[in-house]
């Protein structure tokens, strides 16, 4: 071949090869252009609505993807961007890409947007109104005329590219049901309930016999449930809109036997008067948003907005078991669709057939299954407030009346006492020899191997069970059990009804642990007990009776329980129902979510006064006489036309306030509250102004506090004194206090007036008392000229502070939460344009059934009546009904009617609608999807339009609604209070029959009223939504509190660094206000989107904060952690916010504590790099999921530990997991908790209850007491400790802990008028006594700094010598013998520490008394009395040998075993312990816990009766 030819065929081959790439090029870009799959980014979409989408999707060249918020800035491949905007968070980083890829040409659309920020769209107006009219109508054919409009005019392809349709109106139907013959098509609607019926029955699913079920909703996948109620015998109706249905009328011709709503926030306040009226129970399923396997290895199992929205909001409608059903599984294609787990919906349904039950079966057939609280031996039965023997009692006779079988009750609640110590309690694991005694004579319920194992079964993963056995070995194990192999269940049986004491959660040492959650499973007996109530006795109820057990602090998932959960499969399919203190709103949401119990709240214990006036009255007289000589000066000096503040004294005033002085400071010191108020006791040293303006402070006080009356009683009524003392304790405050702050407006007084409390006392205090005593006498409505006077305004003020209230009370959240239940209805959520209005369901101020403001005897008569008749009425004649409003909020409604009066005009009913007045409610009407929606944007449009008003309108505003509130209220407080105990039984009655229980705000009905009456279904807040407005403005006053108190204290100078303790109640009842103080200490404020929700924040400039940033660290309690996760993350969020602030004008504590905190982790020997990740991390809380410190019976084991270090160590080791991250969520490091510690100054503890204080609840010395200790060990020195003080929520204030426990002790445990009305109670009164000189001993180990040898004395000659010669030791010998012995254990076991300095007489007069009470009694079983053999030892050498040897005689036949019969659990074997340790700790740190860990545990010690959550 040529070279010429070769050069041809080359290039022709050249030729050949150029054009087929630009063959494969120009068919490359035709297919892209105009043939190629078209790829449609749903981004931050609910699979709900997704999966529409794609079921509607039939063009294999249209492929729509998942993309989550967290990957949007990735989104440059896709055709087509739909951005679901609604809550949508990102960073300003993601916002700035989205925006750019979408100016260079990439089509975005942003849907249902709720934050103008994220208002992004790069489409034509037409275009974007195309989509949103689609999106708008739903429906599949909608959804596919979108994806085809899509393809055609958006990504223009021509290949398998039809014309679209016009969107269609698509029509609301009433029902849907799935086509069972042709299950994949879009569901049928009908419009009729007469229509749905007749399908029904054609295809077979109609039973006329068979219960009736509503089920509506959006979160979940409904047809697969309403095939598993169907299989299960119920006729199922699938609601689209249940407020329609029920403003309709369509659903009186259901008559449906219980609700379930698949819910994303309300239904609202109608549904729940119609649930009330009708009495049906209502149910909420949970959608766990994850897939399942991710689900099941969560930790937390739901958090943040969705758990605000699937579980939080559906509380306000009464909503129970918050079980999950619902998962996301990815289809063919890979997009994530919902479905029903099979094993969870049926178990969810059975459930449901289960409650639904009790409303047919003959009382007399039902069996029902009781589990009270009880500590080991002869303890008392627990519970926060109550008293339980006589509680129970009353309840087991009220179900005889009610004709259930309760055969062989005892015929008195002493004789049913006596059964339950002798039958009916728990031993601990060293009272070896009791429980060869107890299996031989106490009648228990024997369980074989086999009844056990098909039980197992039956409930139990195989694999949880094997590391049970793993843990205790094969059943039965070593407790309670017998040489044939069975296990000893306690319990008493009367008739159908069983009840039975709670064993311990854990085989373990740490006591408290097992009380609040432990990294191990439970044993054997704890097992039985539960499995045998559901296989074994096939009860039809469980109830848990009184605050509160140990089920729901079982490990594991937080909420959204999975399979693997122990509550989950310890309560099984059996109804739950949980009686719960109204006070203990924190652990009722716990039980609630972590156990599925139906919360049944019962009051607190009656309030009273302390009666000390008069001991106090010399004192008084004495500092009144001081302030006379001043003003007497000042008065002087002002008509000279000089300044009256600090008066200039000559040399006789001087001398003259000198005298007055040192008069004051004798009696101060006297009365030994120099101590308390950390004064010297020079008596030559006059006091100056300053101090004794704290000395008067704390004796007024004393005078006004508040003391808490004997235990409650269920269903008694407390004494007429009683519910008047509790009035006056309610409505006293509000009105002073409100009077005080209108007058400060009014400029009539001083701004700082209430620094004199005796003046404040007599100005207000007394006066606002006589005014409640004469309204409690009156009947009849309050005028408005009596609202004037009280308030000292005019009614022109009156009228406008109406308007004002109404305004800034506007419920908004009820509309929002409307818009968001409603949303997805038959194709997700709707796709409105434009930014949404401020409100959120979350930040609702009020709740169904509120009447206030009509007359107190028309309340009172309907609701007594209804009361009379079982029926809940849906105020009950409380002022407030279930209203979820903060204490001092008049309802919107109220508020509305007023301000309308106030015009002229004539008021509206007086009801609660979900949405403001004369605005329009999207949850009503009929009408197309689209004209729904439309009917939203305009009620979205008038809420955005929010008048503005200034600070102090505001102030006068919430002020004046305080008076009229507490006015118009004073009457309906009582009769709240006369109704309660027969509504509880009712309410109980109720759940028992399958009713429905109303919702309620909780909290102690000082600090709230809305909790009254009780008898209700207690719920939470809105997590995303805290720190409120008005927490965030009081947490700001109370840490300049803080800073202004240390500067007292500190020569002027400011923390570097403050501790703060987080708890779900006070969280729950103050909206956020420690959240609050820790951002501002920070120098961090809250931002708030258009729903109310807290999901950003703004660095505040250094020059406006005006001082140095200071440093945080939180410790949290495992109930706050799982009801706010979010508010975690951000805090630790602000903390990286403010050590990385540049701009600081002062010094940046924060930044300084990171640098000391990564320096100290290097010394440690944690790596440069994981040094640098842990220094700023100050979120902290227990190990392994738990739920308390697990310190506080270590603390209590005294002869386990020689230094306080240790418990310091095992304090740092326990509570060392980290929580302000959700990756790292729950990561531990002890280490990086101690470099957290480094530089505090302040521990801070919240207080919000007046049930209880620092010496009345354990848990305040274990989380505050423990930090305090653990701060001293870290830094050296010892930090101030102050308790924030929310109990009067019009006076929120910072106290030394100290000064607390010096008031509590002085107004309570030493307080004759509160020991004689304690010891007109049983074995709780006392059990709380005995808890009180405990706690003291717990805060001698903490804080000893807060703990003289004078209070020890003054413990000794009132409990021992009876200084008031009330009867002291023939009450504890009547009631509760076991309790003086552990007061008696207690004393000297602090005297054999020498924590107390006690003379040689006193041990001896101790010992004599504790050897006599165990002679007479015997040993009562408890770890002080029956396990501290160094204690023994110390009392046996304080008496006769001949004493001292039937002493040991007893204890020796207590622990062990003398018959030689049986098999049971030696004192040497005790079970495998819960470690208090964690995994992979130092190995010097498991030596020192090795020392202080306890030998004995597994019955829990912990005294319940009042709680921190």
């Amino acid at each position: 071949m040529s070279k010429f030819q070769s050069f041809l065929q080359s290039r022709r081959l050249w030729i050949g090869f150029v054009g087929f790439l630009l063959l494969v090029f120009v068919a490359s870009f035709a297919w892209r252009t105009w043939l190629g799959t078209t790829r449609i980014a749903l981004v931050n979409f609910q699979p709900l609505t997704s999966g529409h989408i794609a079921k509607a999707n039939d063009n294999v060249l249209i492929s729509l993807e998942d993309v989550d918020a967290e990957n949007i800035e990735n989104i440059g491949k896709y055709d087509l961007v739909l951005i679901n905007a609604m809550g949508l968070k990102i960073t300003e980083a993601q916002r700035a890409e989205v925006k750019k890829l979408a100016e260079k040409g990439l089509p975005v659309m942003a849907l249902t947007v709720t934050n103008p920020a994220n208002d992004i769209c790069s489409l034509d107006t037409a275009t974007a109104a195309r989509i949103v009219a689609y999106m708008d109508n739903g429906g599949r054919e909608n959804y596919r005329n979108l994806l085809r409009y899509v393809r055609k005019h958006i990504d223009k392809k021509i290949l398998l590219a039809p014309e679209a349709e016009a969107p269609r109106e698509h029509p609301s139907s009433l029902l849907y049901h799935l086509d069972p013959k042709n299950p994949d098509a879009e569901e049928l609607g009908f419009n009729s309930v007469r229509e749905y019926e007749a399908f029904l029955q054609k295809n077979g699913l109609f039973k006329k016999d068979a219960p009736r079920i509503i089920v509506t909703g959006i979160m979940g996948q409904p047809f697969e449930l309403v095939a598993e109620l169907e299989r299960q015998n119920f006729v199922v109706y699938h609601v689209d809109d249940a407020q329609e249905f029920i403003a309709g009328a369509h659903i009186d011709s259901v008559s449906p036997s219980a609700m379930i709503n698949m819910a994303h926030g309300r239904l609202g306040d109608d549904v729940v008067a119609y649930l009330l009226r009708q009495n049906i129970p209502f149910f909420a399923p949970i959608n766990v948003q994850s897939e399942r396997d991710k689900w099941e290895n969560s930790k937390q199992g739901l958090s943040g907005g969705y758990l605000s929205q699937t579980v939080g909001m559906p509380e306000l409608d009464g909503a129970l078991l918050p079980y999950a059903v619902f998962a996301h599984k990815r289809d063919k294609e890979g997009l994530l669709q919902v479905h029903a787990m099979p094993d969870r919906v049926k178990d969810f349904a059975t459930t449901i057939r289960h409650y639904v039950a009790l409303k047919s079966k003959k009382n007399a057939d039902k069996r029902i299954a009781v589990v009270y609280y009880k500590g080991p031996g002869q303890s008392a039965l627990v519970a926060q407030g109550m008293e339980v023997v006589p509680s129970l009692y009353n309840f087991l006779v009220r179900l005889r009346r009610e004709g259930y079988n309760v055969s062989g009750l005892p015929a008195s609640a002493a004789e049913l006492g006596r059964l339950i110590q002798a039958r009916g309690g728990l031993l601990g694991t060293y009272d070896v020899g009791k429980m060869q005694d107890f299996l031989r004579k106490g009648k228990p319920e024997m369980v074989t191997r086999s009844q056990f194992e098909s039980w197992v079964k039956e409930s139990l993963p195989a694999e949880d069970y094997k590391a049970v056995e793993k843990a205790y070995g094969a059943f039965p194990g070593k407790y309670l059990s017998t040489e044939d192999g069975r296990l000893g269940i306690p319990r008493l049986r009367f008739g159908n009804v069983v009840i039975m004491p709670q064993p311990a959660a854990a085989m373990g040492n740490d006591e408290f642990k097992i009380a609040h959650g432990v990294d191990a499973v439970p044993p054997h007996l704890y097992l039985a007990s539960y499995l045998w109530a559901q296989h074994g006795f096939k009860a039809d109820a469980l109830i848990h009776f009184g605050t509160h057990g140990s089920l729901e602090f079982t490990p594991r998932k937080q909420v959204a329980l999975s399979t693997h959960d122990w509550a989950d499969r310890l309560v099984g399919t059996m109804p739950h129902f949980y009686l719960y203190s109204i006070a203990n709103v924190g652990e009722a949401i716990i039980a609630k979510r972590r156990s599925y119990g139906a919360i049944q709240s019962y009051l607190t214990a009656p309030f009273m006064e302390s009666n000390l006036r008069s001991t106090y009255r010399d004192l008084d007289k004495a500092i009144q006489h001081y302030n006379a000589l001043l003003w007497a000066a000042a008065s002087t000096q002002q008509a000279a036309g000089k300044s009256a503040k600090a008066p200039t004294l000559n040399a006789r005033q001087q001398a003259e306030v000198n005298k007055a002085s040192l008069a004051v400071k004798a009696l101060t010191i006297q009365m030994g509250i120099h101590r308390s108020l950390g004064l010297d006791s020079v008596r030559t040293r006059p006091y100056s102004e300053a101090d004794i303006e704290r000395i008067e402070h704390f004796a007024e006080e004393l005078s006004n506090e508040k003391i808490n009356g004997r235990p409650y009683v269920l269903g008694e009524v407390y004494t007429p004194a009683h519910i008047e003392s509790s009035v006056y304790a309610m409505s006293t405050d509000p009105i002073a206090y409100s009077q005080l702050a209108i007058d400060k407006l009014q400029h009539r007084v001083p701004a700082d007036f209430e620094r004199r409390a005796a003046l404040f006392t007599q100005k207000y205090l007394v006066p606002a008392r006589q005014l409640v005593g004469r309204l409690l006498h009156q009947e009849g409505m309050v005028s408005e000229a009596l609202v004037c006077q009280v308030a000292h305004i005019s009614p022109k003020q009156l009228a406008e502070s109406r308007e004002v209230y109404a305004a800034l009370t506007q419920p908004h959240g009820g509309m929002m939460a409307a818009m968001m239940a409603k949303g997805g209805q038959k194709g997700g959520m709707p796709a409105m344009k434009g930014k949404m209005p401020a409100g959120h369901p979350g930040a609702m101020k009020g709740h169904p059934g509120q009447k206030m403001g009509t007359a107190a005897k028309t309340v009172t008569d309907s609701s007594v009546k209804s009361a009379d008749k079982g029926k809940t009425p849906a105020s009950a004649g409380h002022p407030h009904g279930a209203s979820g409003m903060s204490h001092g909020q008049m309802p919107p409604a109220m508020a509305a009617a007023m301000a309308q009066k106030a015009k002229g005009e004539k008021p509206a009913a007086m009801g609660h609608p979900t949405t403001a007045k004369g605005q329009p409610n999207p949850a009503k009407g009929g009408g197309s999807r689209a004209e729904k929606m439309a009917r939203m944007r305009a009620a979205m449009a008038a809420m955005s339009k929010q008048p503005e008003y200034t600070k102090e309108q505001k102030a006068m505003a919430y002020a004046v609604a305080e008076v009229e509130r507490t006015l118009h209220n004073v009457q309906n407080y009582r009769y709240a209070l006369l109704q309660s105990p027969e509504k509880e039984l009712n309410t109980l009655m109720r759940s028992l029959s399958g009713g429905y229980t109303a919702p309620s705000a909780g909290g102690d009905p000082i600090a709230n009223p809305n909790s009254l009456p009780s008898g209700r279904n207690l719920y939470s807040i809105n997590a995303e939504a805290t720190p409120t407005e008005s927490a965030w403005e009081k947490g700001k006053q109370l840490a300049r509190n803080t800073i202004e108190e240390y500067r007292r204290r500190h020569h002027d100078s400011i923390p570097r660094k403050v501790s703060y303790t987080f708890w779900s109640s006070e969280f729950i009842e103050t909206e956020g206000a420690t959240l609050a103080q820790a951002f501002y200490m920070l120098g961090v404020e809250p931002l708030r989107d258009a729903f109310g929700r807290v999901n950003d924040l703004r660095l505040i400039p250094s020059k406006e904060l005006g001082r140095p940033r200071i440093d945080v660290v939180v410790q949290t309690s495992g109930q706050l952690r799982d009801l706010a996760a979010s508010r975690l993350f951000l805090l630790q969020k602000a903390v990286e916010m403010a050590a990385e602030a540049k701009d600081d004008k002062y010094e940046n504590q924060v930044a300084s504590g990171v640098v000391e905190s990564e320096r100290l982790l290097i010394e440690k020997g944690i790596s440069p790099k994981e040094a640098r990740a842990w220094a700023a991390r100050r979120i902290f809380g227990g190990v392994n999921g738990n739920y308390g410190t697990g310190i506080q019976e270590v603390a209590m084991a005294s002869y386990k530990w020689t230094d306080r270090k240790q418990i310091a160590e095992a304090y740092l080791n326990n509570m060392g997991a980290f929580y302000g991250d959700q990756k790292q969520w729950e990561d531990h490091q002890s280490k990086a908790f101690e470099a957290a510690l480094t530089r505090t100054d302040v521990v801070i503890q919240p207080r919000q209850n007046n049930t209880w204080g620092a010496l009345s609840l354990d848990h305040v010395f274990e989380f505050m007491g423990g930090m305090n200790l653990t701060v001293r060990q870290v830094t050296g020195k010892e930090p101030d400790a102050y308790l924030a003080d929310y109990r009067n929520h019009n006076h929120m204030r910072m106290q030394e802990v100290k000064e607390a426990i010096g008031v509590e002790s002085r107004t309570s445990m030493f307080n004759p008028t509160y020991l004689k009305e304690q010891m007109k109670g049983g074995e709780g009164a006392a059990a709380g006594l005995e808890e009180m000189v405990q706690n003291t001993f717990g805060w001698e180990v903490m804080k000893p700094e807060a703990i003289d040898n004078e209070m020890w004395d003054e413990i000794f000659d009132t409990y021992v010598k009876d200084k008031h010669n009330l009867g002291i030791r023939e009450y504890f010998e009547r009631v509760s013998p076991a309790a003086l012995q552990g007061i008696s254990a207690i004393m000297l076991e602090s005297a054999r520490k020498g924590m107390w300095k006690a003379s040689p007489d006193k041990v001896k007069a101790l010992a004599k008394l504790h050897t006599e009470l165990v002679a007479k009694y015997d040993a009562a079983g408890t770890e002080f009395v029956n396990d501290n053999a160094k204690l023994q030892q110390f009392i046996a050498s304080k008496v006769s040998s001949a004493e001292a040897q039937a002493y040991k005689d007893r204890i020796d036949a207590a622990r062990n075993d003398k018959s030689g019969k049986g098999t049971v659990l030696k004192a040497e074997d005790a079970a495998p312990t819960s470690q208090l340790t964690s995994k992979g700790i130092a190995s010097g740190v498991i030596v020192v816990v090795a020392i202080v860990i306890l030998a004995a545990g597994a019955i829990v010690l912990v005294r319940r009766r009042r709680n921190k959550q």
